[in-house]
């Protein structure tokens, strides 16, 4: 049975003002929230991937070209010509618009979710609150499932268990169809603000059909600004001089010098092998030339402490760093620390 990935993403993105969509937002790793959304999740193993947005967002920002450019031929763009009321509401147009069958799994756009997922069988992923670092919890919608993982009740925004839906779910096009049609029908929903997938899985589940709960390996959730300023507080890029910065002190010329000496300072070689394992990037700034700088290049190896790049024969006077700022990377978007020589980089960064 053809098994087809929809991701909703017609939406305004109101929780990120006067920015791009936020799955059009890029990672400090330079992918797009997209592309590492889908990257994570192994969309090639489907028959098909579709991305729905809105033909605004198109005129504006040029999707098809950008996706093009990222994925060739392997998304598909469904275009809506105006906002829709909910996820559910888009993805039932998509579902008409491209005329889909058979088995879809819905994946929000903004949630890097990672896991071994089933084909072709109904399910919802979660993930224990506990597991992961989850804000807003609040707003998510819970999960409440039997010792086999099957899925007694699911509910918006209400606190039934300690599991949480991490925005996949997977299901017969025309179970969908069908739970869509009779909620929006009743007379109930005129009195909601908005349907949720979860509604749709819930009306599903009071009629039998069964859903499995399916722990995801890896959740990440960017739907707030919030939550974004913290992925990208995450990975920061740091300067560092070498000489009186991390090793103590020395010239080119004396009786100590680049080539017979050489004294980490451990106390601020500790604080970059944790700015290293945390997953920032490192780049070392220095007036040695390479040749000075080729043995503590090896040190870092032996430390085990990753860095991108390190830029010799700088000039031994100040260094000034020059960037832009915007609402995707807000004032200021670079700063600096100057500590006195052979000093502690702890008092420093915290």
């Amino acid at each position: 049975m053809k098994n087809t990935l929809l991701i909703p993403a017609a939406g305004k993105s109101s929780r990120f003002p006067n920015m791009k969509p936020k799955w059009l937002l890029t990672h400090p790793d330079g992918q797009l929230v997209i592309q590492k959304v889908l990257s994570a999740f192994e969309f090639e193993n489907y028959d098909s991937i579709i991305l729905t947005i809105l033909k605004d967002h198109e005129e504006k920002y040029k999707v098809s070209t950008i996706i093009k450019q990222i994925f060739t031929n392997k998304v598909e763009l469904c275009i809506l010509p105006n906002q829709t009321k909910s996820a559910v509401e888009t993805i039932y147009k998509t579902i008409k618009q491209k005329n889909i069958d058979g088995h879809i799994t819905i994946k929000d756009s903004d949630g890097y979710v990672m896991s071994e997922f089933p084909k072709s069988k109904n399910f919802v992923s979660g993930c224990k609150i506990s597991d992961f670092e989850i804000r807003e919890v609040q707003n998510k919608s819970f999960i409440k499932h039997n010792i086999n993982n099957a899925i007694d009740t699911i509910e918006e925004k209400n606190i039934i268990s300690d599991v949480i839906c991490v925005g996949v779910y997977s299901m017969l096009v025309e179970n969908f169809l069908y739970a869509y049609d009779n909620i929006k029908n009743s007379i109930s929903y005129r009195y909601e603000d908005e349907m949720y997938v979860s509604h749709i899985v819930s009306y599903l589940i009071e009629k039998n059909i069964n859903f499995d709960c399916v722990y995801c390996q890896e959740f990440k959730d960017w739907g707030t600004l919030e939550v974004w300023r913290k992925e990208q507080e995450k990975h920061k890029t740091y300067f560092f001089d070498i000489d009186g910065v991390l090793l103590k002190n020395t010239g080119k010329y004396g009786e100590k010098n680049w080539y017979n000496y050489f004294e980490p300072i451990e106390e601020n070689v500790s604080v970059l092998k944790k700015l290293s394992d945390e997953g920032h990037q490192i780049i070392f700034t220095t007036s040695r030339d390479k040749e000075a700088s080729a043995v503590f290049i090896d040190f870092l190896k032996e430390r085990n402490i990753k860095f991108k790049d390190i830029i010799c024969d700088c000039n031994h006077s100040q260094r000034i760093i020059v960037n832009d700022f915007a609402n995707t990377n807000p004032f200021p978007s670079c700063t600096s620390i100057s500590i006195p020589r052979n000093s502690f980089l702890e008092n420093y960064i915290k």
